[in-house]
């Protein structure tokens, strides 16, 4: 189930590897009305994902919404999480009144960027981020 993250769920967050937040700074996303953090949970309440998008610091003007990052633990069933996180993140922005969402990804990390293309992210361009080439993926929200 994908759904709004809590205070309580800050503990189980942080288990997920990988994860590059701090407590402090997962709170700030819960607190903070133009940032979001959502949780994937399994049917045992475990946290499988975090994914935190918002408006803050947005490089272009052109997009209103960014995913800033999407950790999932290292199941079996990662692939279909990420996808099934991204479509809801989509709708999710859609109804509350976005419409231009922007997703950074590593250029080196395949498998991601052809999940951000096969849930429909146009490749749109490129910067260099700590010594890393990332490419945009750009997605134009609409009801589905």
């Amino acid at each position: 189930m994908y759904r709004k993250a809590s205070i309580a769920d800050i503990e189980k967050i942080m288990k997920i590897p990988e994860l590059n937040f701090t407590k402090d700074e997962i709170k700030d996303y819960l607190k903070n009305g133009s940032k979001f953090l959502y949780v994937y949970e399994n049917d045992s309440n475990d946290i499988l994902n975090a994914t935190f998008f918002g408006t803050d610091e947005i490089e272009d003007d052109y997009y209103d919404s960014e995913i800033y990052g999407i950790y999932t633990r290292n199941i079996k069933n990662k692939d279909y999480i990420n996808s099934e996180v991204i479509e809801n993140t989509k709708k999710e922005l859609f109804e509350k009144g976005f419409r231009n969402l922007i997703v950074w990804c590593d250029e080196s990390n395949d498998k991601m960027r052809k999940l951000l293309e096969s849930s429909g992210g146009v490749e749109s361009k490129t910067r260099q981020l700590d010594n890393k080439i990332q490419v945009a993926y750009s997605y134009e929200l609409k009801e589905e």
